[in-house]
């Protein structure tokens, strides 16, 4: 499918915290568009070798102030005339790019439609109307509303910002004590509401789709290893996606179709999305999560080497031209181990590297290892990662399994006391920041960490 042919050149706004990374290959996806001139705006300026990407670029103290996407945007049409439309692939800055959208008066997502979807309780009302099944849920605005829906639903419970991003914005509640230490956190009010849920048992996986005008045209499976949560509970194991290659039947069926049905009752124009949810161990299934961008957690990458395609150009192709290149193929199933151990403090040594490469070298295609001397990560993405393929689901999951055992990293504080309230409570301290919309950057995310062939 192609692109009818421009009269004119379009000139298409990036907005980034920083053009590096994943917001950097997005960037460039766009400018490989037919008739663009990329210009942007960021807060932090690019690394000299790649300013020139950017026709023109305009530095903001807060990229998640629309007001000041506003003026830039207006700043870059003084000096190149009329803009066609701004975007983003950046989760937290899809509200305020859609604010600016409107203000301006130009094509793009709009605030309802971003809403609709990253709002997890606007998420919640449009899918249970439309008959998804979803965990269990309330919206907390007091701490009497927290104790009662725990009285519901007993312990475990999740509770999570409604504009979160990512798993460190999410937290389990196991007692009462650390219901408590949650909720002098977090305050709960009217104008800081929280979302609580019923803590899900079973399969967590993802559905991601490209959808024009309202429908999927594409969709695929990513299988998580252990959940987001438990992993985020149990530094000591590593966590993994993996990518069957064949979704065509059961487990998946359900799902899928929930998933589908979902994405069009969010009507989300023409997206990418993401949506998480839970095979349940008693049956059935929940929908947990939904947000309109491409998948993190090197799901993006995953989906380039399973369909050998480029996840970057597709998505510039859907945001800004409307269009799906496809159907596409799947070849091969694929997964991620994300590298990562007991203990804390700084890396001080990767052991096993050598021998993986001896062991599955032929079925990697993608490694980036922890940087000695770098500081330990917060989450379950961990310090590095590498990535497999194979036609077979299950050579790829055996080689993720050898992997995981062979590959040990060791820290400068090797010894991880058991966690207390206490130290629970510092935890989430550290992480409150993550409710109020500040990104967060993985490890695996910096350039310069080595590649497995540099090890």
């Amino acid at each position: 499918m192609s692109t009818p042919r421009q009269e004119t050149t379009r000139r298409i706004v990036h907005v980034s915290h920083r053009p590096s990374g994943e917001s950097l290959r997005s960037a460039r996806a766009v400018k490989k568009l037919d008739a663009v001139r990329l210009l942007g705006i960021c807060e932090q300026w690019p690394h000299a070798d790649v300013a020139d990407l950017f026709a023109d670029l305009v530095r903001v103290k807060d990229t998640h102030d629309a007001d000041q996407l506003i003026a830039a945007a207006r700043m870059l049409f003084e000096k190149h005339g009329p803009l066609h439309q701004i975007v983003t692939a950046q989760e937290t800055l899809l509200e305020p790019v859609a604010r600016a959208t409107e203000a301006l008066g130009l094509r793009g997502m709009s605030v309802a439609t971003v809403r609709r979807a990253l709002d997890k309780s606007c998420l919640k009302r449009i899918l249970e109307q439309a008959g998804i099944k979803m965990a269990r849920n309330q919206l907390i605005t007091s701490d009497t509303d927290a104790r009662r829906f725990v009285e519901e639903v007993d312990f475990p419970i999740v509770l999570k910002p409604l504009g979160g991003s990512g798993g460190l914005a999410t937290w389990c509640i196991r007692s009462a004590e650390q219901l408590e230490l949650a909720l002098d956190l977090m305050h709960p009010s009217p104008e800081s509401a929280v979302l609580a849920e019923d803590y899900l048992r079973g399969q967590e996986l993802c559905i991601d789709t490209i959808t024009i005008a309202n429908e999927p045209r594409f969709y695929s499976i990513c299988c998580y290893r252990p959940s987001i949560l438990e992993a985020l509970e149990n530094p000591q194991v590593q966590w993994s996606c993996v990518m069957p290659r064949d979704i065509s039947g059961d487990p998946f069926r359900e799902f899928i179709e929930q998933g589908l049905k979902a994405v069009r009752a969010l009507s989300v124009g023409n997206a990418m999305t993401h949506l998480e949810g839970f095979l349940l161990e008693e049956g059935g299934l929940g929908i947990t999560d939904a947000t309109l961008r491409p998948a993190g957690a090197r799901i993006g990458p995953m989906l380039a080497f399973a369909y050998d395609i480029d996840p970057h150009f597709a998505w510039a192709r859907v945001a800004v031209d409307g269009c799906f290149d496809g159907p596409w193929e799947r070849q091969y199933a694929v997964g991620t181990l994300f590298l990562r151990g007991t203990g804390s403090g700084l890396v001080e040594h990767i052991r096993g590297i050598e021998a993986v490469r001896q062991d599955v070298g032929e079925l990697m295609v993608d490694a980036r290892l922890p940087r000695v001397g770098a500081t330990k990560s917060a989450t379950y993405t961990g310090d590095g990662y590498i990535t497999v393929r194979h036609p077979e689901t299950k050579a790829v999951e055996d080689a993720l399994q050898l992997i995981a055992q062979t590959v040990c990293i060791s820290y400068s504080q090797q010894e991880t006391p058991a966690p207390s309230n206490t130290s629970l409570g510092e935890q989430w301290a550290q992480q409150i920041q993550y409710f109020d919309k500040q990104l967060y950057r993985p490890a695996w995310e910096e350039d310069s960490l080595p590649s497995l062939g540099d090890a």
